[in-house]
């Protein structure tokens, strides 16, 4: 691996082609990005926005890290060696990569969107 294979971006217009070229994630645990995220089956690592209301955004993440999913770091603590090491050390397992991308996968819910409004429509019937 090298600095050319690695990319920080602040911000991104198009994320179905910022994941699509991603190995491995560094985000918050808000609920449509993680949503997103297993959409895609994507391993990450998870930093949970410590003043979210009701720390809602680590029970976000604790679940993805329950299913193999994800790993997280907590704002407060965090050090960038500590991100760095953690970083490196999935980029250097495939394996656990995989383990993990498969994971996410499984809890991605494609048809959310779908499930909701025929839900929806059951109890307006």
């Amino acid at each position: 691996m090298n600095s050319n294979s690695i990319r920080v971006i602040p911000f991104v217009n198009n994320m179905d082609d910022a994941y699509a070229i991603s190995d491995l994630l560094i985000c918050r645990s808000g609920a449509l990005t993680l949503a997103e995220i297993t959409v895609c089956g994507k391993p990450s690592i998870l930093i949970p926005y410590p003043y979210a209301a009701g720390d809602h955004q680590t029970k976000n993440a604790q679940a993805l890290v329950n299913a193999g999913a994800a790993r997280i770091l907590f704002e407060k603590s965090l050090k960038s060696k500590d991100l760095l090491h953690a970083v490196m050390n999935l980029i250097h397992n495939k394996k656990e990569l995989l383990k993990m991308a498969i994971a996410s996968k499984k809890l991605g819910r494609p048809n959310a969107t779908n499930e909701i409004v025929n839900h929806i429509f059951k109890v307006l019937n």
